[in-house]
């Protein structure tokens, strides 16, 4: 879980697979880890539609090596390959 940094990008690929990328950061205070999550296909589109900077998402899937993708402030090129995304709602105190 954590903080969407700034605003979702989706791109698509020559054969027409949408692909969402957002940069999350995960931690709190000093402690704080930015990675890179990349998601295609299915609901890649309609997440970047609907996601936006300071949500709180939930995200599930697995880690892999950039490889030469140009995301420098991402955690030791370290990304997310996303297989599920979703908006965690705050819940209001009472």
């Amino acid at each position: 879980m954590g903080i969407v940094a700034s605003a979702p990008e989706v791109r698509t690929t020559p054969t027409g697979t949408p692909v969402l990328r957002i940069e999350v950061n995960c931690g709190e205070g000093r402690e704080i880890l930015k990675l890179g999550v990349v998601m295609a296909g299915g609901h890649a589109r309609e997440l970047g539609a609907r996601i936006t900077a300071g949500a709180t998402v939930k995200v599930t899937g697995t880690l892999r090596a950039m490889r030469g993708r140009a995301w420098s402030s991402a955690a030791g090129g370290i990304e997310v390959l996303a297989t599920e995304i979703s908006e965690v709602l705050a819940v209001a105190s009472s």
